[in-house]
């Protein structure tokens, strides 16, 4: 029953873009895509080899609405597509891990010019995901790569698309899919699946793809400067069910090259009461408010879609006092300017390939 009711509310999600798009008669073009995927679990630590046993088979399926200029930024961006994709993954153990299924929102991005005929894109997506057979200490003990059913989901892809006819397109390429929950449930060291991809799309709206072109301002290049407060929840490495809050706070400054990239970086102050844990399961309880505190500096990279923006951070701790993770982190993820100054932010917070937290936070932009 439960697996029933878990397809139904994807198969849902799913329906909705589709019903929105058929609604309005100006709004038809738009397409359905079937993939098949072929890859493997990355071992990306020692202690979670165990878990691969198989190679990985993906079924996918999404909606996808081509955007033709009606608006500014479809022009910056070549009239990228937008869209629902619904994956589900065969992870080659299905005693330990089962399958993987995921619900994510995406846009590919031209890499090419607008051609008729061929188009290479690039596919970013973010959404979540649901695994069958996480840890149990009693049940699932082996299974020391994911510790939650529900899960972050990130899809990252080159795809190559070729036109048969006016009805009918050919998808191929490669990717990276990565799971994790962000430490919020333990055990979490994430999985990370490459896989190349074969699939067909077909065109159910307008059989002419018409794109508008008007001119567009020329982008004000200016340094931006931008406070955010941030706070995330994760667990210990060890899956005790204790649960612990990370505060951060944000100095940014990037500058705009144009409408689609800034570059910049920034100082930042962490404080991570799951630092007070592994001060005292190491015996120590003389710890101060300095020797939690973390200090870093960093560089980033945003590309902007519009009011979007995808950073990408390496980060270097200049204060830091516990060698637990290390001295460099990273940080990806989305922020949306609500407004001219206001800004959401929803990111994940890295040290190298194993997720810490994920970051929610709200920031001002001068």
């Amino acid at each position: 029953m439960k697996n029933k009711i878990r397809y139904s509310l994807f198969l849902f999600g799913l329906l909705i873009p589709f019903s929105v798009f058929s609604q309005k008669k100006e709004t038809r073009d738009f397409m359905i895509t079937a993939n098949g995927h072929a890859g493997y679990i990355i071992s990306h630590r020692n202690n979670m080899t165990h878990l691969i046993k198989g190679h990985v088979g993906v079924a996918e399926l999404n909606f996808v609405y081509r955007t033709n200029g009606r608006k500014p930024w479809h022009q910056l961006y070549k009239y990228p597509e937008l869209g629902v994709g619904f994956m589900h993954f065969w992870l080659g153990n299905p005693e330990q891990l089962g399958t993987l299924e995921a619900l994510y929102p995406y846009s590919d991005f031209r890499l090419t010019k607008i051609n008729p005929v061929f188009s290479l894109n690039m596919r970013v997506g973010i959404g979540l995901a649901y695994l069958m057979k996480p840890f149990d200490i009693k049940t699932n003990h082996k299974n020391n790569a994911i510790g939650s059913h529900l899960n972050g989901f990130v899809n990252l892809r080159l795809n190559a698309v070729f036109t048969l006819s006016k009805k009918l397109k050919l998808n191929t390429g490669f990717g990276m899919s990565h799971a994790s929950n962000a430490a919020m449930k333990t055990p979490n060291l994430g999985l990370n699946i490459p896989t190349a991809h074969l699939g067909l799309s077909y065109i159910l709206g307008n059989k002419e793809w018409v794109c508008k072109k008007d001119s567009v301002p020329p982008c004000v290049k200016s340094i931006r400067v931008s406070i955010i407060g941030a706070f995330g929840v994760k667990e210990l490495e060890v899956p005790t069910g204790n649960k612990y809050v990370a505060y951060s706070l944000q100095l940014n400054a990037y500058k705009p090259l144009n409408y689609k990239n800034r570059i910049g970086g920034g100082v930042e102050a962490g404080y991570n009461e799951a630092t007070k844990a592994v001060w005292e399961d190491d015996g120590i309880t003389n710890y101060k408010f300095k020797d939690i505190v973390q200090v870093g500096v960093k560089v980033g990279y945003e590309y902007r879609i519009h009011r979007l923006s995808l950073p990408l951070e390496f980060g270097y701790y200049i204060h830091k006092t516990q060698s637990y993770n290390g001295k460099i982190f990273h940080r990806i993820g989305m922020r949306y300017n609500i407004n001219k100054h206001l800004i959401a932010n929803f990111t994940l917070f890295t040290h190298w390939a194993k997720a810490d937290y994920f970051e929610w936070g709200l920031g001002y932009e001068f």
